[in-house]
């Protein structure tokens, strides 16, 4: 049951009803079984391994404080490992099998968001042990946090410290037509990006790098920005989703994108992209290692570490560690020539300072996004061959002609799909500049806009997305991670 299923939209609303009618000690209970309910209808067969992790981490962290024989560390690294190890038993096996040289493939499904609740439940026993939360002592509040279904197939990942406490706050339990509008907005915005973007995007970069043998280097490079709307879409909208269906319900969760290809620097991008991720491995791997503590050179090593390491939670395959080590290199890069230039006398001019222009600004927002975009080529890619294949590809047969001698109406949308996401795309540009200039999000864009103008804009993304109805479209990307 997908967030973009007729299934969901009935489902939803049941939930929704149901819960403002409940009395406010028993609604956390009635998430907790409709989140359940939910998973069971995505992926029933695996709703074990939601259930152990809900397990394990909770016991491990309601332990700290009552077992005296055993050292907190100890119950912190047993507590943590056997989170982790389905999570690298299933994910794992047959990465570690093939750099061994072994031909054996096991066949294991993965559960459909194992990642992403392993991590958040993982939270729970390592911030126990930072004493940066108290003990939960109701078990099924603590399931809920593990289970909540607006979060539980492709993040936000959340903190227990976060979200816990939200569980006896009534206040935000209640009907609110302000918090409920405003949900809404995030969901309307979220399937403008799944249901009118994604789609098309991904008929046209299915069609480009389905046979990238035969395409011109400049075709595949129009597939590789095409790609790069059609992730970005993919699950920033699925987020959005998250984000409304979790604000109507009451529960405030971490908005995980912020202008993304807005950014100035590849570091600025992770503080924009994934940002539940992002901030995750910065506090629970990137400051444990040392941080930028320990001098300049094992700063960088611990970016690479933290980079690969992410590249591995994406796909347990080498081109998703040759995507983070792109990302991590680039960001060493980036640092080191900083210190020349700090060296050198050099002033880094940074917005804000005189002389920053808006030009320079422009120059280092499309430098970033072609650096982020030269990166999905491994992570699209199905295998190392795919991936060298592609970038030769691009070096070795670019022609700008074929982008002018209509090659582009060929590629599986025709005229009338590619002018209709073009225009989808410009709108969504448009949008992300009026937040990034406000400091907004879409939910605040449109506070004091009039009447007129904001309906407008509402039944306009409504247009579009019943016009796009017809098109197909798959299950959002990250839940497979």
């Amino acid at each position: 049951m997908l967030f973009n299923s007729l299934q969901f939209l009935i489902f939803f609303p049941i939930v929704i009803i149901l819960y403002f009618v409940l009395p406010d000690k028993i609604k956390y209970i009635w998430l907790l079984l409709s989140s359940y309910f939910y998973y069971l209808c995505q992926d029933g067969s695996v709703v074990v391994y939601l259930i152990i992790a809900t397990v394990i981490s909770w016991t491990a962290g309601n332990l700290m404080d009552k077992i005296t024989w055993l050292s907190r560390k100890a119950i912190l690294i047993s507590g943590v490992t056997l989170n982790l190890l389905s999570l690298l038993i299933i994910k794992y096996s047959n990465f570690v099998l093939g750099l061994a040289g072994s031909s054996l493939k096991l066949d294991i499904i993965i559960p459909a968001g194992l990642s992403f609740y392993v991590f958040q439940s993982t939270t729970y026993i390592i911030d126990r042990y930072r004493n940066e939360t108290g003990p939960e002592k109701n078990i099924l509040k603590y399931a809920l946090f593990v289970s909540f279904f607006p979060c539980l197939l492709s993040g936000p990942i959340e903190r227990s410290k976060n979200f816990l406490c939200q569980t006896d706050v009534y206040d935000n339990k209640k009907f609110d037509p302000v918090r409920i509008k405003k949900g809404l907005m995030y969901m309307l915005w979220g399937y403008f990006f799944k249901l009118v973007i994604v789609p098309r995007m991904l008929i046209l970069t299915d069609t480009i790098f389905g046979s990238y043998e035969e395409m011109a280097g400049s075709i595949l490079v129009l597939g590789l920005f095409a790609y790069s709307f059609q992730i970005y879409c993919d699950f920033a909208g699925y987020s959005f989703i998250a984000l409304g269906c979790a604000g109507i319900l009451g529960y405030e969760v971490t908005n995980n994108f912020r202008q993304p290809y807005l950014a100035r620097s590849i570091a600025e991008h992770w503080r924009r992209w994934h940002i539940s991720l992002s901030t995750w491995f910065r506090d629970y791997m990137y400051i444990p290692l040392g941080g930028n503590r320990k001098g300049e050179f094992r700063k960088y090593i611990n970016i690479m570490l933290v980079f690969l390491v992410s590249g591995l939670w994406h796909g347990a395959d080498l081109t998703f560690l040759v995507w983070g080590g792109l990302h991590g290199g680039y960001q060493v890069i980036g640092y080191i020539r900083d210190n020349i230039f700090r060296k050198l006398g050099i002033k880094i001019k940074k917005p804000g300072d005189a002389g920053y222009g808006r030009l320079h600004d422009i120059f280092r927002i499309v430098i970033t996004y072609l650096l982020v975009t030269s990166t999905w080529v491994p992570f699209l890619s199905a295998n190392v061959k795919d991936m060298s294949g592609i970038y030769s590809a691009i070096v070795q047969r670019f022609d700008i002609s074929s982008l002018t001698d209509g090659t582009v109406f060929s590629l599986g949308l025709g005229v009338d799909n590619l002018v209709f996401v073009i225009g989808a795309v410009v709108i969504l540009i448009i949008v992300e500049l009026a937040c990034e200039k406000k400091q907004c999000d879409i939910s605040g864009l449109f506070e004091n806009v009039r009447f007129p103008l904001r309906w407008s804009f509402y039944y306009l993304l409504i247009i579009m997305i019943i016009f796009s109805l017809n098109l197909s479209s798959k299950e959002f990307l990250y839940q497979s991670f």
